[in-house]
């Protein structure tokens, strides 16, 4: 009976030894990560960015057009402001105004850089002989998103909405009357067009 009771109790260890064994120390840590709200804002380089000026009329062999790329996970949409510069003996200026129901960018000689009284003459409307070394051509769209010019401040309103947004501006090739003339000077013309998050 003896030998009996000791196989069962052997038995018995043998099979409750798995739960004994099987049990083990375990800890677990969660790992988080915090995304605040962001927003990139590229130029896509397949936008056309340089034309040729013809040489007596003024306007353009084709029409520009650039092209930004805007990725946001803002939940509530965002206002970008998109502007024009332009260099002139003074530096850095704005490039952007309106006539009428139009928008147009001036062009300065990056050669010679104008006076900025003839950046100002250009926005006027004046004879283009008090604008030498500045020309103007139309911005014909503002494709991509909801946008509106803000006639006074020289640029445009551009709402983003969440995920990703292509903003195309289409520059017309028809030269500003009164903004060209013979005494433009040979060279390169340039605006530098802006798409940013800044009020300025």
């Amino acid at each position: 009976v003896l030998k009996f009771k000791n196989i069962f109790i052997i038995l018995l260890a043998f099979l409750f030894m798995p739960m004994v064994y099987g049990a083990s120390n375990c800890a677990s840590s969660d790992l988080s990560l915090i995304l605040d709200e962001f927003m990139s804002i590229k130029t896509v380089s397949s936008a056309v960015l340089v034309a040729n000026i013809t040489d007596r009329t003024g306007n353009l062999y084709a029409p520009l057009s650039s092209k930004f790329r805007v990725i946001s996970n803002c939940s509530s949409p965002q206002t970008l402001y998109l502007k024009a510069d332009a260099l002139t003996e003074n530096g850095i200026e704005p490039a952007m105004f309106s006539v009428g129901d139009m928008v147009y960018i001036a062009f300065a000689n990056m050669n010679i850089p104008p006076k900025s009284e003839a950046l100002v003459n250009c926005k006027m409307l004046t004879d283009s002989q008090y604008s030498p070394g500045v020309v103007a051509y139309p911005v014909m769209s503002v494709f991509g998103a909801k946008n509106e010019y803000m006639t006074g401040e020289g640029k445009y309103k551009v709402i983003i909405e969440n995920g990703t947004t292509d903003i195309t501006v289409n520059i017309g090739s028809h030269v500003l009357k009164n903004s060209f003339d013979s005494n433009d000077p040979m060279g390169f013309y340039q605006a530098t067009l802006s798409l940013t998050e800044s009020e300025i």
